[in-house]
């Protein structure tokens, strides 16, 4: 049996059409040939052959052609895109400390009515009130020989306790 090996990124895999061209190469080459047709039809004398269309049908097509070249896996077009987006970049990063994003608020210390102090209000945990006889009925359990407890974290912090029967 046959086993190929399928990429991870299966996305970075370009398909081959026809040949070793990839889409966007042959349409390169269709919009070359287009462009071409236009300039025969259009151009004066129409859809007659002169020297000056011819000259400028081979022009565009070296010029689209090349952009269609592959080059370390991309294509010309690609590479010009990359180089285009990156020249559009700001060249300069100003770092200014002067920036208040990411500050604490400083109170000005010449305005002292502005500054009011709260007093900070302690939390306190209140637990639950046990009633004396359901303590008393816990601890008979936790001490039973026959009884084995067990604790186990649960989600979000809590403790599940678990009583089981000794086997013997």
């Amino acid at each position: 049996m046959k086993t190929t090996v399928v990429p991870a990124q299966i996305t970075t895999v370009e398909d081959r059409i026809a040949g070793n061209f990839t889409f966007a190469q042959i349409f390169l080459m269709i919009v070359a040939l287009i462009l071409g047709t236009v300039i025969y039809v259009v151009l004066p004398p129409r859809m007659h052959l002169g020297s000056l269309k011819l000259a400028l049908i081979v022009f565009q097509f070296v010029v689209i052609g090349g952009l269609a070249i592959r080059i370390n896996g991309k294509i010309v077009a690609e590479w010009l895109a990359t180089y285009w987006r990156y020249s559009k970049r700001p060249q300069f990063y100003v770092f200014t400390k002067n920036d208040e994003t990411g500050r604490e608020k400083v109170p000005v210390a010449g305005k002292q009515e502005d500054i009011i102090a709260e007093p900070k209000k302690e939390t306190k945990t209140v637990f639950p009130t046990i009633p004396i006889t359901e303590e008393v009925k816990v601890a008979g359990l936790l001490t039973n020989p026959s009884l084995t407890v067990s604790f186990e974290l649960a989600k979000k912090g809590g403790i599940d306790v678990s009583l089981t029967p000794v086997k013997d």
